[in-house]
């Protein structure tokens, strides 16, 4: 079978034609996504993308993966970085414009499914996923199902509490005051850097601006304020998987995303974390593994998912 995966990023936008026997990419593009586009723009966007590529490419069904909250039925309840992603049914709605089967989720959960189906889990039934890059998202395979949850929301890692003392930022909500997020995603490692390159006068990042590119340049000459704060994010993210696997009892949690393929250094951060910190029971059975799939892992993942019928680990 061959179907469409779309993947639906704050700045780009992925499409990957999939043979969803083997998970090979037959055709792919990449476009620039209109964040702040309003409502019905941002929509008619999206369709004319899609009936501009159906044109060219012959598919048997949709698959669509989005960065926030997706309930049962593919409805995007809020995407936090595309305002005009909020209360829509976006699976119904692309189903009644294309007379195709479309499933729409959530990106961290079709990145999962692409590493369950043929990435680094293939060999297990049971894992937790964590996607580390602009934010922190993450996703659940029990039973060789993917787990939702009662709405469609488990898995999310980057909302679990670390910092109990944190009073937040004036006008930040309280659900993200203290999360797993506000410490190692993209802008934390950036400000982290930004701190800490005052100790170190010879740093390279003392002389250039602090980006994510300059940042893993450090990070790989064995800067010492670069690997300073990948120490440090891969400290929390070893902690919040130590309080993850405490509650799910999984032996494999595989980490993906753009920090990940950035900081390599990060995930063996993590796994000491994990040695350290976890019940003796499961310190020494829980491998960390680092995602097969690069960025191409959430279009991957919505076309091998729309392809299936295997439901959703919750609500029948």
């Amino acid at each position: 079978m061959v179907a469409l995966g779309i993947d639906i990023g704050a700045t780009r936008t992925k499409l990957a034609v999939v043979e969803t026997d083997t998970a090979e990419i037959q055709w792919s593009s990449i476009v620039s996504t209109p964040q702040f586009a309003e409502g019905d723009a941002f929509l008619d966007w999206l369709e004319q993308l899609l009936r501009a590529t159906l044109r060219e490419q012959d598919v048997e069904r949709i698959g669509v993966g989005v960065a926030g909250f997706v309930e049962y039925g593919g409805s995007v309840v809020h995407s936090p970085n595309i305002p005009a992603l909020r209360q829509i049914p976006l699976q119904t709605w692309l189903q009644q414009r294309f007379r195709l089967p479309v499933r729409v989720d959530n990106d961290a959960n079709v990145a999962a499914w692409a590493e369950y189906r043929a990435g680094v889990a293939r060999d297990v039934t049971d894992f937790l996923y964590v996607t580390l890059g602009t934010g922190v998202g993450g996703a659940l395979v029990l039973g060789g199902r993917l787990w939702r949850g009662v709405h469609g929301g488990a898995g999310e890692i980057g909302h679990m509490v670390v910092d109990l003392t944190a009073s937040g930022q004036a006008g930040m909500p309280l659900f993200r005051v203290g999360v797993v997020e506000e410490y190692v995603g993209q802008a934390a490692l950036l400000r982290c850097a930004q701190s800490v390159v005052r100790r170190y006068p010879a740093s390279l990042l003392a002389s250039r601006p602090v980006t994510m590119e300059t940042l893993a340049e450090a990070n790989a000459a064995a800067d010492e304020a670069a690997q300073e704060c990948i120490t440090w994010v891969g400290w929390i993210t070893g902690l919040a998987i130590v309080s993850a696997i405490a509650l799910l009892d999984v032996e494999v949690v595989v980490v993906g995303g753009g920090s990940v393929e950035a900081f390599p250094n990060l995930l063996s951060v993590a796994q000491a974390t994990v040695r350290q910190r976890a019940l003796p029971a499961l310190a020494e059975r829980v491998q960390l593994r680092a995602a097969h799939f690069g960025s191409w892992a959430g279009a991957i993942g919505a076309a091998l998912l729309s392809s299936e019928g295997e439901p959703d680990g919750g609500p029948e």
